[in-house]
């Protein structure tokens, strides 16, 4: 019996290869060291202010390019899996299973960014329309991971974020997340030659 993927291989190769380098600069980049010199206080005050490149770019990247549902959800999926792989999520060991809440909140992320992108698209003609809805939805995605690392941690490692940076933090995740979709959805215009 033939069973046939939903993914072809060369789709496959590209989420992999995009949730690989989302992994890599999520572990390998200076972000608490930066966050610590600009004096904003963790925790995950890095992928509030870099999630969206760090993260939302690579998951609405995926979408956009290989335009099938669920590459953006399967490669948010993957980005998890490798940031736990090469390092525990925020360091955080205790309990062993944590680990799991980088998969909630990156899946979260990736299933908001598919959401938005596939509705706006579906439901509206107009090309300013659609890239509006697709940014805020990469917008979205990051307060929602973002919120729940929070939550995570604070649950975890009792480490909660000040409550006078919150409101500064969320909008910074939501800003972060806009232009890491709309990158994602020039860089796909240019990959198109549009």
């Amino acid at each position: 019996m033939y069973l046939k993927s939903y993914f072809e291989i060369y789709e496959l190769s590209l989420m992999l290869l995009f949730a690989l380098a989302s992994a890599m600069l999520n572990t390998y980049l200076p972000i608490k060291a930066f966050t610590q010199w600009l004096g904003v206080p963790g925790p995950a005050a890095g992928m509030a202010f870099l999630g969206g490149f760090i993260f939302v770019f690579w998951v609405a990247l995926a979408h956009v390019i290989i335009k099938k549902r669920y590459a953006g959800i399967v490669t948010a999926l993957l980005i998890a899996s490798f940031c736990i792989i090469i390092t525990p999520w925020y360091g955080i060991v205790s309990p062993i299973w944590f680990g799991i809440y980088a998969i909630a909140a990156l899946v979260s992320m990736g299933i908001i960014v598919e959401l938005t992108a596939t509705a706006s698209a579906s439901k509206s003609k107009s090309k300013s329309r659609v890239r509006v809805v697709t940014v805020t939805g990469g917008g979205l995605g990051n307060v929602a991971c973002l919120g729940i690392t929070w939550m995570a941690i604070g649950v975890h490692a009792g480490v909660w974020v000040p409550s006078k940076w919150a409101p500064i933090l969320i909008l910074g995740a939501f800003v972060s997340g806009c232009v890491g979709s709309l990158m994602a959805y020039f860089l796909s215009l240019l990959v198109r030659g549009e």
